[in-house]
């Protein structure tokens, strides 16, 4: 028993330092030694999420239930891969009972929260984030993903007030400068979203939605010339996306028109 406690011990010292791998093989043999240890169940089943085997861990987890129904640990992490396997409704149960268990994690209420804007339960959403960030004010995600939620129900302005405490806490956050400009797109605010594709770029420059962004805010604002070196530079980051992109957007027609953006639709 000492020996499998030593080994599950090498295990999380591995996960830690990001050796799932590792980490994997040491928790099979702590498990070998002791089958009833549900905590290096549960450590296995994270150790599979992060190799991207979800299958498997969702057996571990379900194991480390068995053994201890109250251990909030492994429900919060079946809930983490059924969602990545697309099961929302069940990963939703397992989150509430890891609650259940223990009702101040704010990563559970944080993972809730992303699951019900899955199934499109939006206010929920918001309710769940108010809870992570009640627990975890500078969780910046949850803020993020607050915003989301706000936005599918075209609350914008409360969706945009989120985005930016996001952005306090974490400024170089670059998926959250795309969605303040594309809420402030929405709320016709071109200028105020163009500087936050550059933003965007500024932490990290090969980002596609950023490159859109700018074509569509300087569209926006009628600068013809801008537009099409924006658009240039969007052909640069992914030319396939770009075509659909151009393709499917009644505001690009004007685009589509000019003779240069025509050659390199050809040329694509």
């Amino acid at each position: 028993m000492e020996l499998s406690e030593t080994i599950h011990r090498q295990g999380r010292a591995l996960s830690n330092l990001g050796r799932h791998a590792g980490a994997l093989q040491r928790y099979d043999k702590a498990l070998e030694d002791d089958p009833s240890n549900y905590i290096a169940w549960s450590d296995r089943g994270y150790a599979l999420e992060k190799l991207g085997n979800y299958e498997e861990a969702a057996v571990s987890f379900s194991e480390a239930i068995t053994l201890c129904p109250k251990y909030a640990r492994a429900w919060m992490g079946r809930g983490i891969v059924l969602a990545q396997m697309r099961e929302p409704a069940s990963a939703l149960y397992s989150f509430d009972q890891a609650l259940r268990y223990a009702p101040k994690d704010y990563r559970a209420w944080y993972n809730r929260g992303k699951v019900l804007i899955s199934l499109q339960r939006y206010r929920e959403a918001i309710t769940s984030f108010d809870q992570a960030i009640d627990y975890n004010p500078s969780k910046h995600q949850a803020w993020y993903h607050r915003a989301t939620a706000f936005a599918q129900q075209q609350q914008y302005a409360e969706a945009l007030s989120s985005t930016k405490t996001a952005l306090t806490l974490k400024p170089d956050c670059y998926y959250a400068w795309n969605y303040q400009g594309l809420l402030l797109s929405y709320l016709d605010r071109p200028e105020e979203a163009i500087a936050c594709f550059q933003a965007s770029l500024d932490a990290r420059p090969h980002n596609f939605e950023a490159r859109w962004g700018l074509v569509k805010g300087y569209l926006a604002q009628n600068e013809m010339e801008a537009a099409l070196k924006a658009l240039e530079d969007a052909f640069e980051a992914d030319t396939r996306r770009c075509r659909i992109r151009l393709s499917g957007d009644q505001q690009c027609q004007v685009l589509r028109n000019h003779t240069q953006v025509q050659g390199r639709l050809q040329a694509a």
